[in-house]
């Protein structure tokens, strides 16, 4: 496999660096959905080269995801480290026998595996620049909003002023505008820092907003391969409805939304939910029952 993109800072020649790897990805030989199986059969009998191939082919199908995710507050150049692991595992996981595509389900690992990094990115209590642009816009409607009532507004009043739903308002209410670092000194004192004055209690109310918000990006993630009825049904079971998260539905409940019987929705839930774990390899199913 190519050598990876390097994981410096901001400095020109890294930058450079990250440009001239992904020019020389993207000369790549995209491959057929034959030349794929073909390469799946090879490495079943051990051969490495072939595994090489698979990967340096779809390298540029990494940094296409990673692109969307750029201003999250995690240098680019990481973002696609992450994605190649998640490359590296789809390809250990891709079965060719079940039909797909190997971009079609290898594009789901490497947007799980960025995911999961964005979640996991908790040592500077970081903030993504989309999220912070949504506080400063809460904040603004709260200025607006105040000066129209003569009072502080609603958490209601502020969600349909700005079209937003009220679960995200209240997170984004939790949320700093501005990101502070654990390692920031205090009192002057480069041997003393925010982190030591802190007791580790768990994660903080914005650390829980801002895991909030990306685990539902998560969750849309992993929906995506679902049909919309499908989606839905999975989300008011699960208590994962944006207007009722958290408080999970009945199949009579469900299925009087949708009127049909509650057996129908039984079924379109099991075929929903046998969908995702053949997509997930049933393993990395297990997250959204923790999340519930």
């Amino acid at each position: 496999m190519r050598d990876r993109p390097e994981r410096k800072g901001k400095d020109g020649v890294a930058v450079d660096a990250l440009r001239m790897w992904i020019r020389q990805i993207a000369k790549s030989k995209i491959l057929s959905h034959e030349e794929e199986i073909e390469l799946a059969k090879r490495m079943e009998q051990g051969d490495q080269e072939a595994r090489e191939k698979l990967i340096n082919s779809n390298l540029r199908l990494v940094v296409s995801v990673a692109l969307k995710y750029k201003n999250y507050g995690v240098p680019l150049a990481d973002l696609i480290q992450e994605g190649n692991i998640g490359l590296i595992k789809a390809v250990e996981k891709f079965d060719y026998r079940k039909g797909y595509k190997f971009s079609t389900y290898a594009i789901w690992w490497i947007r799980q595996a960025i995911l999961r990094a964005l979640d996991n990115h908790a040592r500077l209590v970081r903030v993504p620049s989309y999220v912070i642009a949504k506080v400063s816009k809460v904040d603004e409607t709260i200025a607006k909003l105040g000066q129209k009532y003569g009072r502080e507004p609603s958490v209601k009043e502020i969600a349909d002023e700005i079209g937003m739903r009220e679960a995200e308002v209240r997170d984004l209410l939790s949320i700093p505008s501005e990101p502070i670092s654990i390692d920031t000194p205090v009192f002057g004192d480069e041997m003393s820092t925010v982190g030591d004055f802190i007791e580790d209690k768990g994660p903080s109310p914005e650390q829980q907003a801002l895991g909030s918000i990306i685990r539902r990006e998560r969750i849309d993630e992993l929906l995506s391969v679902l049909t919309p009825k499908e989606k839905e049904i999975i989300k008011l079971r699960f208590g994962l409805a944006e207007e009722e998260e958290g408080e999970g539905k009945t199949l009579r409940e469900i299925g009087e939304r949708f009127n049909v019987t509650r057996e129908r929705i039984r079924q379109i839930e099991a075929e929903a939910l046998q969908k995702l774990k053949r997509w997930s390899e049933t393993g990395e199913f297990q997250w959204l029952k923790d999340e519930v």
